[in-house]
């Protein structure tokens, strides 16, 4: 009886020494560099990673959307008005 408990001892720990194989992963598949270089590109060309250039760079991308800015001011103060005459009880138009 203690032979037979010795062989499967010794069984189940050559069984637990086996060299496990990795496991297979799939990878991505790469696109080719001539399909990728559209997307890749940014629509405007990023400016230079140089901190002296830093305020320089801030100046070139906000001095031009200031009107932009101004627009946006005039719309939600137009909004925020319309919204105050629509709870305004004396210009409902009733009594």
């Amino acid at each position: 009886m203690g032979k037979i408990i010795a062989v499967l001892l010794i069984a189940a720990f050559a069984a637990g020494c086996k060299k496990k194989e990795p496991e297979h992963i799939p990878q991505p598949k790469v696109e080719s560099a001539e399909a990728a270089a559209p997307a890749a590109e940014p629509a405007a060309p990023a400016p230079q990673q140089n901190p002296l250039t830093a305020p320089g760079n801030y100046l070139k991308t906000t001095v031009g959307q200031v009107q932009k800015a101004k627009a946006a001011a005039a719309v939600y103060e137009d909004a925020a008005k319309s919204r105050a005459d629509a709870l305004d009880s004396s210009k409902l138009g009733g009594e």
